[in-house]
């Protein structure tokens, strides 16, 4: 058997355990190699699945942005769209309410000109910099979300 068919074999095995799996989000897995593991890829593939096909309703990752760090991990060149870009970090309106209230966290005048910017151009009406700097962050955390719990516990730190 070449690896052509051992890979249709084993994407069939994972496909099949997902049929069966109960679940509707899965957690990332890792290989013992550090590598992700198929089922993580697979769930990866359908999280992102764009068709306007109905996915299969199989586990998918808690998030895009996870599917999006499975994704980008493996090598593959993301390429974000300027319509991808201003939906994800610029039209959500989560943050964009004016009376949440939140401390003041200097910025470098750079990235606040750059915002400003982007928010203008973007079309996107009453988008600001608080609620655009507070997508940004959203989705950051999102995608890094097991190693920032991980940091966040003491694992990786920086020895002096």
């Amino acid at each position: 058997m070449d690896e052509t068919e051992e890979e249709k074999g084993d994407f069939l095995e994972v496909r099949k355990s997902f049929e069966k799996d109960p679940r509707k989000v899965i957690e990332i897995e890792m290989d013992k190699d550090g590598r992700f593991s198929e089922r993580t890829r697979y769930a990866m593939e359908n999280t992102l699945n764009l068709s306007l096909l109905s996915p299969p309703e199989v586990p998918k990752l808690a998030s895009e942005a996870e599917a999006l760090f499975v994704l980008s991990k493996r090598g593959t060149v993301l390429e974000t769209t300027e319509a991808d870009f201003i939906e994800g970090y610029i039209s959500p309106m989560v943050y964009r309410s004016s009376s949440m209230k939140f401390p003041q966290v200097p910025i470098a005048p750079k990235f606040v000109k750059m915002i400003k910017d982007m928010n203008a151009g973007s079309g996107v009406p009453h988008a600001t910099i608080t609620s655009t700097i507070n997508n940004i962050l959203d989705r950051f955390f999102s995608g890094y979300l097991l190693v920032s719990n991980r940091v966040k516990m003491g694992y990786g730190k920086v020895e002096e």
